[in-house]
């Protein structure tokens, strides 16, 4: 679900969202986005079709069920598929099916019990090549598990670019440029860039990321970068033009943007 939908058999058989009626993919995505939890088929029906409900909305909602059953387990007993039919509805059962989904949440909730942990970032940002259910990114059911999975990247993105700022700053330049286009209102990117940056001895980068900073916030929420961003400006700035300095500092992680609405 993590990017545009694939399928994927016990064979290697692969089949697309493309591949599916458009309301039987976006039943799939709404079970997929509510994974392990009871969906009833009024819940359903009004995700998938909103103001649009059909006249026999049961009865077309069951339809697409079917349509999924067959075409994603051909030859599968209803009894046995991953769609289980439980309590009067439906729920996409991850012990019948592996989903990406489901393993990216997982792994942000191991990132929260362990912050030092890179190799649990690093399985994020491997999972979320890109936001669940491209297909439908503009559906009501389909942002929250946008916004969330948006929310997990880009915390493991900066994660890995802080201790990569030192050791790799051009790394840690490309994971904080990755963060700030999922992300473009937390301060906390732009930091670490002007570190980054500052690591490569490029006061133009510096410059140029506290300018990207002030652009995004004045456009879009209407403030300025905080202290904390515009003080590290100055002293890298002023780091890079002093002979013999050399930056290695990391940012504060304070971020006063993150405490404002997302907007995107």
């Amino acid at each position: 679900m993590l990017g545009q939908i694939e399928i994927i058999d016990g064979d290697g058989r692969r089949m697309t969202g493309d591949d599916l009626p458009r309301r039987a993919r976006q039943v799939l995505g709404v079970l997929a986005a509510r994974h392990d939890r009871v969906q009833s088929k009024d819940a359903l029906a009004d995700a998938v079709w909103g103001a649009d409900l059909p006249g026999n909305a049961t009865a077309a909602l069951e339809h697409y069920v079917s349509v999924l059953r067959r075409a994603l387990q051909p030859g599968v007993p209803t009894a046995r598929s991953f769609i289980v039919t439980r309590a009067g509805g439906y729920v996409f059962a991850t012990d019948r099916a592996r989903l990406d989904l489901a393993d990216l949440r997982a792994a942000a909730k191991i990132a929260e019990r362990r912050p030092g942990q890179l190799d649990v970032r690093e399985h994020i940002v491997e999972l979320a090549p890109e936001l669940p259910f491209a297909e439908d990114e503009y559906a009501d059911w389909a942002a929250p598990a946008r916004a969330e999975v948006k929310a997990v990247l880009v915390a493991a993105l900066l994660d890995l670019a802080e201790p990569a700022a030192a050791a790799d700053p051009a790394r840690a330049l490309r994971l904080a440029r990755e963060a700030t286009e999922l992300e473009p209102f937390t301060e906390r990117g732009y930091r670490l860039a002007m570190v980054a940056g500052a690591a490569l001895g490029r006061a133009d980068e510096v410059v140029r990321w506290i300018d990207l900073c002030r652009r995004a916030l004045a456009d879009d929420l209407g403030i300025t970068p905080s202290a904390d961003t515009t003080s590290l400006r100055d002293r890298l700035l002023a780091e890079l033009h002093t002979p013999g300095t050399r930056t290695s500092a990391a940012p504060d992680n304070n971020d006063t943007a993150d405490t404002h609405t997302r907007a995107r």
